[in-house]
């Protein structure tokens, strides 16, 4: 298109467009203020319940917290054996963390290695039977099982020169914390 043909299609468009509206006036001016009633009420008691909550759950936690509390002022807590409370727990859970890790890694073999290599050698053994052919039995014994034997053995060197360790250093500053 030109530029002419451009000019005379947006010249040729309604200036005023016209919206006709066939509704009684009163039925809608009625709905619209039901509907702003009725949400103005929602708000309102949505509002309420939970300003009324937050006061009353308020009230019960200060009361919880001055009845049942051993309140004693200017008292302050022994500072350096809560530091070391909790430097001990979280010491513990790290050394709980690098146990379940060293569990982890000492069984691999069983839970990923076994069952990936078992699937690839029952599907390499099909199709090797099927077609008639050694080469995927060949693909299998030259590269899964070294692959996961490297796994595995990726595995155990972890345990041995990264996670023991640090169990181990972990559990010497725990007894440490402990004295």
């Amino acid at each position: 298109m030109n530029f002419e043909d451009l000019q005379k299609a947006w010249q040729c468009q309604h200036t005023s467009p016209t919206f006709n509206l066939n509704a009684n006036a009163d039925v809608l001016l009625k709905e619209v203020r039901r509907n702003q009633k009725q949400w103005g009420a929602i708000n309102f008691w949505g509002a309420v319940l939970e300003i009324g909550g937050e006061f009353l759950a308020t009230l019960f936690f200060s009361y919880q917290g001055l009845r049942h509390a051993n309140w004693t002022p200017f008292r302050l807590p022994d500072w350096d054996s809560l530091l070391v409370a909790f430097a001990c727990a979280g010491v513990g859970t790290s050394l709980n963390e690098v146990n379940h890790e060293i569990w982890l890694q000492r069984n691999v073999f069983w839970w990923c290695w076994l069952p990936f290599t078992t699937a690839l050698a029952v599907s390499f053994g099909y199709a090797s039977l099927r077609f008639h052919t050694p080469k995927f039995l060949a693909f299998q014994v030259l590269f899964v099982i070294p692959l996961a034997w490297w796994g595995y053995r990726l595995s155990r060197f972890t345990v041995r020169k990264v996670l023991a360790p640090r169990r181990q250093e972990l559990e010497e500053l725990l007894s440490s914390l402990n004295q």
